[in-house]
């Protein structure tokens, strides 16, 4: 039975003493609706879910609290099942790292609905692994969007167990003298989330560190959009453009290898990996949503259904309707060619859809995940 949300919303706001007014701000709500959800009094509706999202990312929960925080008023999981993931190979990162000259950094990119990266802890024991002399540091970058620079940097020194930070000045001083000191290999996950000033602040103060200390400070930088946008986005004059990237990419049969999952399905027609690839493409969190409702035996026709009102996805095209223009969205919805794949797509809705999961790279060309998640958009598109 999935928990009460109004219990689990006051928990975790206590557990950080996050005030109404705070969690208020950064979602995008009253502070009155946010006092209602936590008493009770109400409960966020289909077209509220980004906010929820949004609260969970405020409230420092992990993939798996975010998906029962989600849970607890009915929504579709966020995140693809941690549980029932297979590990990721790092190795070929970790090569590319070490190529990567004279300024070891690297960026690891991945779409949405998936951890960034999904195995946090994988990366810092073969970091510490490979890399015994040097101190391995990992830091998630705040959600809080109000901050302000004084606050981020303080957050960041605070988490890096540098000593004296009160701005971003002091923090630079402070990792300078850790890195005169001893080497380090820096993880930095949600790179993309929270305040943007303070993001490229960050970027520039990593670059600068990174110049000056050649070889000592090992960066890896794990987000999506907004920290390709930061190797991308502006070209020579891009933050980030002395790093390499590398894009974690879902596998939906490789994935199922590792589950314990009937090799046909319903009729003994349709096998289950060519049932789910057919419904989802290689959409991570909606290929474990569905793995599981085939476990519970559902019909075919409860999964379409429950892919066709999926709040997930509802949410996600919305997104792309609030940025896209919607001449462009048309002709895009009715095509299964997209285009070619670039590392940074200059289309601003293409970027959107590719960011989402809602389409992915296939042999260096764009298409949609699914014919499904492409009528659903647009159903989307013309009601």
């Amino acid at each position: 039975m999935n928990a009460d949300f109004a219990d689990l919303l006051d928990q975790h706001m206590r557990r950080i003493r996050a005030s109404a007014g705070a969690v208020a701000t950064e979602i995008g709500m009253s502070r009155e609706a946010v006092n209602n959800w936590r008493r009770g009094v109400s409960k966020p509706s289909k077209r509220h879910r980004d906010n929820v999202v949004a609260c969970s990312s405020y409230l420092r929960l992990n993939e798996q609290e975010c998906n029962a925080f989600l849970a607890s008023l009915g929504f579709n999981d966020e995140f693809a099942d941690f549980e029932s993931s297979l590990p990721v190979d790092y190795s070929v990162m970790f090569r590319q790292l070490e190529q990567t000259r004279p300024y070891p950094i690297i960026l690891v990119l991945s779409q949405a609905h998936i951890d960034q990266p999904p195995q946090k802890q994988v990366i810092i024991e073969m970091a510490t692994a490979k890399y015994p002399e040097h101190q391995v540091l990992h830091v998630q970058l705040p959600f809080a969007n109000k901050i302000n620079p004084a606050q981020f940097f303080k957050y960041m020194g605070t988490h890096l167990n540098l000593q004296g930070v009160e701005d971003e000045l002091s923090f630079e001083f402070a990792l300078s003298d850790a890195l005169q000191t001893t080497p380090i290999t820096l993880l930095i996950t949600r790179f993309e989330q929270g305040n943007p000033i303070c993001r490229q602040m960050l970027a520039g103060i990593l670059r600068n560190l990174c110049e000056m200390y050649v070889g000592r400070l090992q960066l890896i930088l794990c987000g999506g959009e907004g920290l390709s946008a930061l190797k991308y986005a502006q070209g020579e004059l891009s933050l980030l453009n002395i790093a390499a990237s590398h894009l974690l990419e879902f596998d939906l049969h490789t994935w199922l290898r590792g589950q314990s999952i009937d090799t046909l399905f319903i009729d003994e027609k349709s096998s289950a990996d060519e049932l789910l690839y057919t419904l989802v493409g290689h959409h991570p969190a909606l290929a474990s949503s569905l793995y599981q409702a085939i476990n519970l035996n559902y019909t075919l026709a409860e999964l379409n259904d429950s892919l066709a009102h999926n709040d997930m996805l509802y949410c996600d095209f919305n997104q792309v309707l609030k940025i896209a223009d919607k001449q462009k969205l048309s002709q895009l919805l009715k095509s299964n060619d997209l285009g070619s794949f670039r590392p940074h797509l200059q289309d601003v809705t293409l970027r959107k859809l590719f960011w989402l999961n809602l389409i992915r790279k296939k042999n260096n060309r764009l298409v949609w995940q699914s014919e499904p998640i492409r009528q659903f958009g647009q159903n989307m598109l013309t009601e």
